[in-house]
Order: structure tokens, then C-alpha cells, then sequence
């Protein structure tokens, strides 16, 4: 093997059904120097024997079998198993990559973070979608002006803001180390996800560039987390973090980031109270979670009042929230119901 320069992590709970798929489109990159760690966390599929197959069958992967302890462990414990000095690559185990994904990323090593855009893409298609063959449009900032691209979209050529689709330079991860660590006993499911680790880690980048093209199909399918309604521990940290991204953009007096953050709070403590009510058979679970997400919705509720909006979009989806106030059944019928009972068994 090569030189090593780049880790990539993969952790994996019963993906059976797409792991393949996701490891050949790895395996496949233009760029060679890496090496390829998978944490299977507890399976109770065929994921353990596909793991163990690609190892054979390809000397720059790694594989580590562990009992099921959470997507943000996992991670944790493929970046413990990285060579030294390596950049890091945390993947989901269900995406598929652009061929020259990590060539073109790995070119700008004198960066703190390099992102690159993806494209949500529902299960029964994403094998059939073509990738865009035009080069990307190299976008050089600072991280908070990335992190403003999180939230204004209109120039980006798909999504960004998750940490699937950031490389991470291993300097400035060992600097933010400290920060991830702070919340692990808090936020043990999402100490390592998107919704903490993001905000934080551009708003500590001095350096970043932005490949403006979709390097990867994020797949979504009815076993994808996000689609689940019943609620896990990692939905119901959700809240918490979300709290913790208020409360730290005004920190960081990152008035842009926290006005657009409000409204994205309010939805993810609405859907967690859906699933709650709906789903949760947990009675004490069900008392704890109903609560805390009612003390939130009033301790930020004057501040949704002040939110400017844009667009009739925008209007609708904060008086939709601000209908859960008035009438928690009527919202529970017309929005709850609508958005979470049916439009994600559609798969919308």
C-alpha cells in the first residue's frame, strides 16, 4: 500500500440491504492512498461477514466487530483505529461516492475543512442516477461563511452541513477534540453527529473550500434513521442538541446561524413530540419527553415571534408551529399527521 494520507470511517448497524454498494463505490475512488475502517456496532444481519469479505478481499481495510453502542461510538472508535496524521472521512454506510470524490477533495490539504455537496436520493433510484461530469466550482472561505451557506442554499449545488460529507484536516480535529468530548455524556448518540459537531467545527475553521457539485447520493429509504417514526435515543437527544445550537450560536454572537436555526428547532421538537405521542410505549418515556418538549417550545417562543419571513413557505411553516400552541390536536391532525403518518410512508 501507498502512502497512507486519508482515513475513512464507516459505522454500520444491520446494512445488509446497501453496504455493499456503499464499500465498492469507496473501493472504486480514483485516489488510492487511504485506508477504509469499518465498525460493524453489533449487527444481527449479514453485515459482520460482508465486512469481513471486503477485508480479505482488499488490504486497506480495517474491520472492527463491537457490541451496538450508537453511530457517534462508532465513529469514535474507527478514529481511534486511524494511522497518525491522516485525514479523516466520517461516511454513512448506505451513500454512494463520486468516483473522484477524494482525488478532488485531497488536493487542498492547507485547508481546516473541505465540503463538498450531496443530493438526497430515494433508495429504488440512486444505482440509476447519473453523476454530474462537469468540474466543481472551488469556493474558498472562512467557516462561518460556510456555515452561512448551510443555511442560505440558493448558490449551492446541493446540500451541505453534514459530516458525511466533509473531509476533516487531522490538526484541526485534534483541536476540536475537546469540544466533541465535552458533550459525550450528555449527547451519547450524537456527541459525534451532524446536528453538534457541524455548527462547531466551521465556526473554529479559519480555512474551508467548498466543491460546488454533487460528490454523493445520500439514500434514503424507509430504514433510513431519519424516516423512523418510532422514537430511539437518538431522536430523543435531538432535542437537547438542538437547545445546545441555540444556545451556542448566540455564544458566538452568529446572529444569521441562530435566526435560521429557531424555526429548524421548533420542527425537530415538534416531530419529536409526534413520535412520542404516537409511537412511544414507554409511559414514563412518553410523560419525560412530552415535557421537555413543551418547556422548550415556551422558553424560545417569543423569539419565533420576531422571525422574519420571506416567503409564503416560510410564513406557513411558522404558523404551523405556532398552531401547536393553540391546539396541540389540531396540529397533531394537520400538520404531525400529515408530514410524519403519511408523506414518509409515501417516502416524500
Amino acid at each position: 500500500m501507498n502512502q497512507c494520507e486519508l482515513s475513512i470511517i464507516i459505522p454500520v448497524y444491520n446494512g445488509d440491504r446497501f453496504l455493499e454498494a456503499t464499500l465498492d463505490s469507496v473501493l472504486m475512488q480514483t485516489y488510492k492512498n487511504f485506508e477504509l475502517i469499518i465498525v460493524d456496532d453489533g449487527s444481527t444481519d449479514r453485515t459482520p461477514q460482508i465486512c469481513d469479505e471486503y477485508a480479505k478481499k482488499d488490504e486497506r481495510v480495517k474491520v472492527c466487530h463491537q457490541k451496538n453502542t450508537g453511530m457517534s461510538k462508532a465513529r469514535d472508535v474507527g478514529y481511534k483505529m486511524a494511522l497518525d496524521d491522516t485525514w479523516i472521512a466520517f461516511l454513512d454506510a448506505d451513500d454512494i461516492f463520486h468516483p473522484k470524490m477524494f482525488e478532488d477533495m485531497m488536493q487542498y490539504k492547507d485547508m481546516d475543512i473541505v465540503q463538498v455537496c450531496s443530493k438526497h436520493v430515494n433508495s429504488d433510484k440512486i444505482l440509476e442516477y447519473q453523476m454530474d461530469s462537469t468540474e466543481a466550482l472551488v469556493e474558498a472561505m472562512s467557516g462561518e461563511e460556510l456555515l452561512y451557506r448551510y443555511f442560505y442554499t440558493e448558490n449551492n449545488k446541493g446540500d451541505i452541513g453534514y459530516l458525511w460529507g466533509i473531509l476533516i484536516n487531522r490538526e484541526f480535529y485534534k483541536r476540536m477534540e475537546p469540544i466533541v468530548r465535552e458533550s459525550e455524556l450528555v449527547l451519547p448518540q450524537n456527541y459525534l453527529n451532524d446536528v453538534y459537531c457541524v455548527p462547531r467545527f466551521l465556526l473554529n475553521a479559519e480555512k474551508t473550500v467548498l466543491l460546488n457539485r454533487v460528490y454523493i447520493l445520500h439514500r434514503i429509504s424507509r430504514y433510513t434513521d431519519s424516516r423512523l417514526i418510532k422514537p430511539n435515543a437518538l431522536h430523543y437527544e435531538l432535542a437537547l442538541a438542538n437547545k445546545m445550537n441555540l444556545d451556542y450560536y448566540e455564544e458566538c454572537d452568529c446572529q444569521f446561524a441562530y435566526e435560521k436555526q429557531i424555526i429548524g428547532f421548533y420542527l425537530v421538537i415538534l416531530k419529536i413530540w409526534y413520535q412520542t405521542v404516537t409511537k412511544e410505549t414507554d409511559k414514563e418515556k412518553q410523560r419525560k419527553y412530552i415535557n421537555i418538549v413543551q418547556e422548550y417550545y415556551k422558553e424560545y417562543y417569543s423569539k419565533l415571534l420576531n422571525v422574519k419571513c420571506n416567503s409564503l413557505k416560510e410564513h406557513l411553516v411558522k404558523w404551523s408551529i405556532m398552531l401547536f400552541g393553540v391546539n396541540k390536536s389540531l396540529w397533531k391532525i394537520f400538520v404531525g399527521g400529515i408530514r410524519y403518518g403519511v408523506m414518509y410512508r409515501l417516502q416524500i
